[in-house]
C-alpha cells in the first residue's frame, strides 16, 4: 500500500479566510481579558430639608405632627424622611372681592393650614431631588402624607439642599 504523507496546500483564499479568523480571535480575546473599565463614583449623596404645606386639615389636627415622626408616601409607601419642625396657620384661601374687584384671602373656619419642615437624604438629578425611598422630590408638587396617626396632602413649597 502507498501512504501518501499529509501535505498542506494553501491558496490565496484559504489564507484570506485564515488570516481574518486569527485577527476575530484575537480581537475576542483581547475584549475578554482586558482590565474592567474603572467604576465611577456613585451620585453623591446629599442632606435636603423640604417643606410640605398641608392644606385645609381640621382644626387641631396639627399638633399631632410632632418633631422626629417619619413620613411615608402614602401611594407607593416611599420614605420621605423625618419631620424636623411644624407650624400651624390658619387657612385661607383666595375669594373675589366684588366691591373693589379684587382678589382677596379669607380665613376658612374651622380649618388650618400646616408647614412641615421634613429632612431626608437623596441624591440630585438633572430635573429634581430623588430621596433615598425613590421619591422624586420637586417644588410645587403635590405631596400625598402620612405619618403616626395623620395624613395630610398639599405643595412642596421649598426645597434646601445641604451639600455633604
Amino acid at each position: 500500500m502507498d501512504k501518501k504523507k499529509f501535505q498542506l496546500k494553501l491558496n490565496l483564499f484559504d489564507t484570506v479566510i485564515l488570516a481574518v479568523a486569527f485577527c476575530a480571535a484575537m480581537v475576542l480575546g483581547y475584549m475578554m481579558l482586558k482590565p474592567a473599565p474603572q467604576q465611577q463614583e456613585g451620585p453623591v449623596v446629599n442632606t435636603v430639608q423640604y417643606v410640605v404645606r398641608f392644606n385645609k386639615m381640621i382644626e387641631g389636627a396639627g399638633s399631632l405632627i410632632k418633631p422626629g415622626d417619619k413620613l411615608v408616601d402614602t401611594v407607593k409607601n416611599y420614605n420621605l424622611g423625618t419631620v424636623v419642625g411644624v407650624e400651624v396657620m390658619p387657612c385661607n384661601v383666595p375669594v373675589i372681592d366684588n366691591e373693589n374687584k379684587r382678589t382677596v384671602n379669607a380665613v376658612v373656619e374651622g380649618y388650618e393650614d400646616v408647614l412641615v419642615t421634613v429632612e431626608g437624604t437623596g441624591t440630585m438629578s438633572e430635573s429634581c431631588f430623588v430621596l433615598d425611598g425613590g421619591y422624586n422630590l420637586r417644588v410645587d408638587a403635590i405631596t400625598y402624607v402620612r405619618g403616626n396617626g395623620y395624613m395630610g396632602s398639599g405643595p412642596v413649597v421649598s426645597i434646601v439642599r445641604e451639600v455633604g
